[in-house]
């Protein structure tokens, strides 16, 4: 073998072993690269899964305070629309009442209620009191059940009020009275 075939021989073996090392170099740093960019395409991964979740559970937050809000209005409303309607309904209880006042049937009642009362004083003294807007029927009043009657300073819309005073008994058959207790227990 000649110097320059030796050469030719050395300088091969020296471009393939450097090739060799090369390629050897090569392959650890793409897999290293290769490992870092596993490493972090996972912890991306799990940082948006995280910011996912995080966003996910607010949104959800969010929508059930939404909720909350949107059911205590319309509960609320609701509640004021309910109320208005037992305005209503006990205002058209009131305006019947009002006509029922100017009927006989209306006398009738005063008549028997004060028959009542008086059944119930059992002869103890009373006094019986009538609304103010009822006195024009006072006399007759007082002729049909003989019994005096006194006309009330406070309006209690119609019917009657007696007082037992000996037994401290208030009688009361008055309409602001059943009105109230009726509009008190009232369920819609």
């Amino acid at each position: 073998m000649t110097l320059d075939e030796k050469l030719d021989n050395f300088y091969q073996s020296a471009i393939d072993d450097a090739t060799a090392q090369s390629v050897k170099i090569l392959e650890s740093y793409e897999q290293t690269l290769q490992k870092m960019c596993e490493e972090k395409k996972a912890a991306l991964l799990k940082q948006a899964e995280l910011k996912l979740r995080t966003e996910s559970e607010n949104l959800i937050r969010e929508k059930n305070k939404n909720l909350s809000n949107e059911s205590v209005t319309i509960k609320r409303n609701i509640s004021t629309r309910k109320q208005e309607l037992v305005d209503r309904l006990f205002l058209d209880v009131e305006k019947q009442l009002s006509s029922y006042m100017k009927t006989t049937e209306y006398k009738d009642f005063l008549i028997r209620k004060i028959k009542e009362a008086v059944a119930f004083s059992n002869g103890d003294d009373m006094l019986i009191y009538i609304n103010p807007t009822d006195e024009s029927m006072k006399q007759e009043l007082e002729i049909a059940t003989n019994t005096t009657l006194t006309v009330s300073n406070i309006d209690f819309v119609g019917g009657i009020r007696s007082v037992i005073s000996s037994r401290h008994i208030l009688i009361d058959f008055s309409f602001s009275t059943k009105l109230k207790e009726e509009k008190a227990n009232f369920k819609l």
